[in-house]
């Protein structure tokens, strides 16, 4: 083995020998001293010594005792011929130290910070360290708190998350509720932890302190035993550090402690935080909170006559009921309790609010082009207020979406959405008349979902059916625009409601089949493949080599226009198929709408057959039937949508 160097072990404090101080020189006389060749290889500077001579290696060799071994050869050295030495094992990469380190300042920082949160120490201490944490959560925030620039790290939130820290730091600050300071400060700790696109990682407890934070009052008792300054202080540092998150439905002039809590809980959802979340929210009441901010949005859409003030009215609804919407997806539980509440409040106020949205969504439309009306006038298009238009939009999808959850397989939400006023008139709208105020590619949405409402109401309650088939309403926006076809279509005025689904289902059908035709006849006229007229074969000097030829100007455009047309005739295939998908979608929807109209009742079944073509229901199982193989094929087998439609071509079979 090559010769090693021994190092002398100094103290780390030990300055260096630049810096020690030179020892006093001595005179003394200059006597020439004259050293050997020998003595002057061997002299040593203090710091190395001369290297020791290689130690004696004795190689061994083992002989395999059986077949299957091999021969192995090792070099050994006796502890005699050579010198002591320290082996250090197990040494650590760079970067493993690196990364340690890290962390373990991260976690320095986390029990110093911890340890300021406890319930023994002063209340100062514990609202700064709050404060603190939230800074320290932080990617970029440099210029509130001169701590806040040493630990605003981006991995730190990660780290957080990692660890579990979110749970004990939430555990710590259980009783913050009972401070008013303390809680504010907490409810933004909950909110900037809820700006991140990861899941928020709350467990039971911090559930029930960020609804506990949800139901503090500002009462004056309270606040005047408060130092008004300090709250001030806090309420800004909140304010800067909430401007540099994603902060889009925060009200930083309104910065309280229920404002902050009804944020964090409205970015949840079962998706984010988990399945547990569903359940959770309707024991810790939750829901109760929700359903009541919900109430106060739509209150609000009825006295609201500034827009912004609207729009946030809007949003505050939409939002709210996209949670509601997250945690009763096959919820029964959450489907029962939120249609007992209060007595049905949020049917109630869901109703309300879908009414509002109906008569705004004609103030405010987006729709892009000119509307057919039969008084032969446009539809004004307001660009001023399209953002308000946009925010009725959502809030329509958001209150359908609840309501399909509330009304699915469940004869008494059907019973009591159905009962509300005017909500059954309404949905039929939203199917024939909304989708004209709406841009084109919004119309298909907005149909389909006020459909599927429609069918959950009729499907159990016979009350629902009963009001839907004496129902009078206009036809369809569409129908009245046809300048060609059947003159059944250019009915003006109001008409049965089955009369109108039915020129519904009859116009959707016949799209249909044209867009498919024209597929088809664009696949039919599909170019064949031409020759290569880049070049040709030659034989030159006995051999056959491909000789490229230079093409045109006018050569080379002709090609690009071959390609561009080949694009253009994909894009109007690909444009004939999505039309055809979406006409064959709502057909069915309304051929399953009319199906479950006719159950139970001979005299519907008469009502629907006498617009049908000859009376026949052929043309509406066909559909039917077509559209369950397409469910079959992109859903699971035996839902509950798959067994109605089967029951439905059944029954409409044997009529």
């Amino acid at each position: 083995s090559p010769t090693k160097a021994v190092y002398n072990a100094r103290h780390w404090n030990q300055p260096e020998s630049e810096a020690l101080p030179a020892p006093p020189a001595l005179k003394t006389p200059s006597v020439p001293v004259r050293l050997s060749s020998k003595e002057a290889i061997h002299k040593d500077d203090g710091v190395f010594k001369a290297p020791a001579p290689p130690p004696k290696v004795i190689k061994t060799v083992t002989i395999p005792t059986q077949p299957y071994q091999e021969i192995v050869t090792a070099l050994k050295c006796r502890k005699e011929d050579k010198e002591l030495y320290t082996v250090v094992q197990h040494v650590k990469h760079f970067n493993d130290v690196v990364e340690f380190g890290e962390n373990q300042e991260f976690t320095d920082d986390i029990e110093y910070l911890l340890s300021g949160l406890k319930s023994n120490q002063p209340l100062n201490t514990r609202c700064l360290s709050v404060v603190i944490s939230v800074l320290l959560t932080q990617l970029i925030f440099s210029s509130v708190i001169s701590l806040a620039t040493k630990c605003a790290m981006p991995s730190f939130r990660m780290h957080l998350r990692a660890h579990g820290m979110v749970a004990m730091v939430f555990k710590t600050l259980d009783d913050s509720q009972h401070h008013q300071n303390l809680s504010l400060c907490t409810a933004a700790l909950m909110y900037i932890l809820s700006r991140d696109r990861l899941n928020m990682d709350l467990d039971r407890a911090s559930l029930d302190l960020m609804i506990r934070l949800l139901e503090l009052e500002q009462d004056a008792s309270s606040a005047k035993l408060l130092n008004e300054k300090d709250m001030n202080k806090i309420k800004e540092k909140i304010r800067r550090l909430c401007e540099t998150v994603h902060n889009k439905h925060l009200d930083l002039e309104n910065i309280t402690t229920g404002h902050l809590a009804m944020e964090t809980l409205l970015s949840l959802t079962s998706k984010r935080a988990g399945d547990w979340f569903k359940e959770e929210l309707r024991l810790l009441g939750g829901l109760d909170h929700i359903v009541d901010k919900v109430k106060e949005c739509v209150d609000h859409l009825s006295s609201d006559e500034n827009e912004e003030k609207l729009v946030a009215s809007l949003w505050g609804a939409e939002r709210c009921l996209r949670v509601l919407e997250s945690v009763t997806v096959h919820n029964p539980e959450n489907q029962s309790y939120l249609i007992a509440y209060k007595d049905s409040q949020l049917i109630v106020s869901s109703a309300k609010a879908l009414q509002h949205c109906e008569e705004l969504i004609q103030r405010y439309n987006r729709a892009e082009d000119s509307i057919c009306l039969p008084d032969n006038k446009s539809v004004p298009h307001q660009n001023v207020t399209n953002h308000v238009g946009k925010a009725v939009e959502d809030c329509m999808r958001a209150i359908i979406g609840v309501l399909l959850n509330l009304t699915n397989d469940n004869e008494w939400g059907s019973t009591k959405t159905g009962e509300q006023d005017g909500l059954i008139g309404t949905a039929m709208n939203c199917v024939l008349q909304v989708p004209k105020f709406l841009p084109q590619e919004q119309r298909f949405d907005i149909r389909v979902l006020g459909l599927g409402l429609l069918i959950n109401l009729v499907e159990y309650s016979a009350r629902n059916r009963h009001c839907l088939v004496n129902m009078e309403t206009s036809c369809s926006f569409d129908s009245l625009c046809t300048g060609e076809g059947d003159g059944s279509l250019k009915i003006t005025g109001q008409i049965d409601a089955v009369q109108a689904l039915v020129q519904l289902f009859l116009e959707c059908e016949r799209a249909a089949q044209l867009a498919e035709s024209q597929t088809d006849e664009l696949i039919k006229e599909a170019p064949t493949a031409q020759h290569d007229k880049s070049g040709e074969w030659q034989e030159t000097s006995g051999e056959i080599q491909w000789v490229s030829t230079e093409k045109s100007d006018s050569t080379e455009e002709k090609d690009k226009k071959e390609e561009d047309d080949e694009e253009l005739d994909l894009n109007k295939a690909l444009q004939h198929a999505g039309k055809h998908m979406e006409d064959c979608i709502v057909a069915s929807y309304t051929a399953l709408l009319l199906g479950c109209l006719c159950q139970e009742s001979p005299i519907n079944v008469t009502t629907v057959r006498e617009y049908l073509p000859e009376g026949d229901f052929s043309i509406m199982t066909e559909m039917l039937k077509k559209f369950l193989s397409f469910m079959n094929l992109t859903c699971a087998v035996g839902t509950t949508g798959q067994k109605s439609i089967s029951r439905v071509i059944e029954y409409l079979e044997h009529c």
